[in-house]
């Protein structure tokens, strides 16, 4: 594997429960199928699994996706 590849992930980000719920992919650009195929493995069966209780999809869950942008700045918050 090249170092390219390893270094691709995607991050998802799950909202706070509520009456809508938001999950929020991250990724690194253009993505394959197979990329996409396993960002939907984790979404469905881990994510949506872990918030419904199945991995049957009722319910409204929207996913939002989201392109890495090219330079990320962190801010302090203080304590």
């Amino acid at each position: 594997m090249s170092q390219a590849t390893t270094l691709r992930k995607a991050h998802i980000f799950v909202g706070e429960k509520g009456a809508t719920r938001a999950v929020r992919v991250s990724h690194p650009g253009k993505l394959s199928p197979a990329e996409i195929h396993r960002i939907d493995e984790v979404l469905v069966n881990e994510v949506i699994k872990g918030l419904t209780g199945c991995a049957c999809l009722s319910g409204t869950i929207d996913v939002i996706w989201e392109k890495d942008f090219e330079k990320v700045l962190e801010v302090q918050l203080g304590h």
